[in-house]
């Protein structure tokens, strides 16, 4: 080979490695979307009526992973949005559920309480909350370590708003229903910044109240039927068919409004607000805005996801995601803006409307069973209360499927727990209702096989979660009220698990990706995309056939 001709390779080799070492441009603002309880197949099966500008611009412009799951039980709102952020299942950031048996204390403790902090904004109990139960950290704290970003996290619902937003934020604010305040908690705040007091001085809650929410759309454009058995209602009302009046009751105060497309449109007028206050996206440096939209999941659980409400609050979502974006647009220019959007769970069909589909939807009576087992296994291994009770609780409680064992009263009859656990695992299944039982040591242990073993092992946490999981089958929800009416999620199957993952923005290909992607994929992701540190606990991989 020439001595010219080698300098020439040399030459354009370095010149590649440096270009390939670049990092990619940093935007001016990432905005993370999470919409609780969206369904992947919401974005397919109302796609011909979304508008341009809406879900349209993410799902035809960005990269949309049509096959991501939850890798991981239970499907829960505090486990998803502490997970997608962080990169981590429960079994590694510890928020096991939206509450959970605290071993020592023998209470429930819910996911971001704080008895050490107080509220800002308001003087009840709702401010006292903070990340400190979370373990680890998200991109919202590497964004923050690597540029110095402001982060800010919005929802109506406190978990929504201060768990994706990691450890440090400028700010969480979320909506205190009694009030019709958006608040905060002295972890973050000494008080509330001029453009939260603005807002909440607005009433613009008081604007909602009254106000009857009809259909977007003509009625037969609605493929359902309107009244369907199982739907529930709105508060206040009898009937589950449209219209419906939005009332405030003494006992909910404003929360009515979130089980309607008011309570989205209320959010999305107030992250306007905090971008605004904020400045966020108008410096130097990327900044970040976690979004938590809550009103689907409100609706969804009252009238299950084969109902016109569902349709008509996801159509309504569109149109209030476009007018976002046409903000976002204006403010900051999309070609300056990275977004991502997912849910934190999806949602069965009632088991009603289950049944009328041919499967096998039912709403066994669990606390009922849960009485018998107890009455069985002091006629196995002697008297005794063998499970751990909240306080003022007769009953045993199954949370989220764990059952805590009283070690003391195991150890007092000589009982070992491996043999109440497989005299547990014999009677669920003799009872017809459970899929599996898993047991504490086996989970420790990896000892969980198949899918579902493993989703169940990547969402149990040694130090919170109970000695022994029960999974109910698939379409089975909990019996509760009379009549029982509406739905609900948590389980390990795919009407839960399956949700919209969508990247947006220049660092990567837009295109639709049916690849296996797991909701801790999403993380690292985004980080790469980034240019950025994936958050510390991550154990997902970064996608990088969607990345430019």
């Amino acid at each position: 080979m020439k001595p010219k001709t080698l300098l020439s390779l040399i030459a354009l080799f370095t010149c590649t490695t440096v270009a390939q070492a670049v990092p990619p441009k940093a935007p001016k603002l990432v905005v993370a979307i999470l919409v609780d309880q969206l369904r992947y197949d919401y974005l397919e099966r109302f796609h011909s009526q979304f508008v341009d500008g809406g879900f349209r611009e993410l799902t035809d412009k960005g990269a949309f992973m049509t096959f991501a799951q939850y890798n991981y039980y239970p499907t829960i709102t505090a486990p998803g949005h502490a997970s997608f952020f962080s990169g981590s299942p429960p079994m590694m950031h510890g928020v096991i559920s939206n509450d959970w048996f605290d071993k020592r204390s023998g209470e429930m403790m819910y996911c971001v309480e704080d008895d050490g902090v107080k509220g800002v904004g308001t003087d009840a109990k709702e401010g006292q909350r903070s990340p400190r139960n979370f373990i680890g950290a998200t991109v919202a704290d590497q964004m923050r370590l690597h540029w110095g970003s402001k982060v800010v996290g919005i929802s109506v619902k406190d978990r929504g708003a201060i768990l994706p937003a990691g450890k440090k934020p400028t700010g969480a604010y979320w909506f205190e229903a009694a009030s019709g305040n958006f608040i905060t908690s002295s972890y973050y705040k000494t008080e509330l910044p001029a453009w939260v007091k603005a807002f909440n001085d607005s009433k613009r809650p008081d604007a909602f109240v009254g106000q009857t929410w009809e259909r977007l759309l003509d009625e037969k454009q609605y493929p359902v039927p309107d009244e369907a058995a199982g739907e529930g209602h709105l508060a206040g009302e009898k009937g589950s068919t449209f219209p419906h009046k939005v009332i405030k009751e003494e006992a909910e105060g404003y929360e009515p409004i979130l089980s309607t497309p008011f309570g989205n449109q209320l959010l999305a007028e107030f992250a306007k607000a905090a971008i605004e206050g904020e400045g966020l996206g108008q410096g130097e440096k990327p900044d970040l805005l976690c979004v938590s939209f809550s009103s689907i999941d409100y609706c969804g659980h009252k009238f299950g996801p084969y109902s016109q409400e569902v349709q008509d609050i996801t159509l309504r979502l569109d149109r209030q995601l476009k007018e976002l974006f046409a903000y976002l647009d204006k403010k900051v220019g999309m070609a300056n803006v990275v977004m991502v959007l997912t849910a934190d769970h999806a949602v069965a069909p009632t088991p009603e409307n289950a049944k009328e589909q041919g499967l096998d939807g039912e709403r066994p009576p669990v606390v009922d069973l849960l009485v018998e087992l107890q009455g069985k296994v002091a006629e196995r291994f002697g008297p005794g209360r063998y499970f751990m009770l909240p306080k003022g609780s007769l009953k045993p409680k199954l949370v989220d499927g764990n059952l805590y064992y009283d070690h003391a009263v195991l150890e007092t009859n000589k009982v070992q727990p491996d043999a109440l656990t497989a005299f547990i695992r014999e009677w669920a299944l003799s009872t017809g209702v459970f899929h599996a039982v898993y047991g504490r040591d086996q989970l420790l242990e990896g000892r969980a096989p198949g899918v579902i073993g493993q989703r169940i092992t990547n969402g149990f946490n040694g130090e919170r979660s109970g000695d022994v999981v029960m999974i109910l089958k698939p379409w089975m929800i909990a019996g509760t009220g009379k009549p029982a009416t509406g739905t609900t999620h948590g389980s390990p199957f795919s009407y839960d698990t399956h949700v919209p993952v969508i990247f947006y923005g220049a660092p990567f290909k837009a295109g639709r990706y049916a690849d296996e992607f797991s909701i801790t994929d999403l993380a690292p992701t985004l980080s790469a995309g980034l240019g950025i540190q994936e958050p510390p606990m991550c154990m997902g991989k970064p996608l990088v056939r969607v990345l430019k």
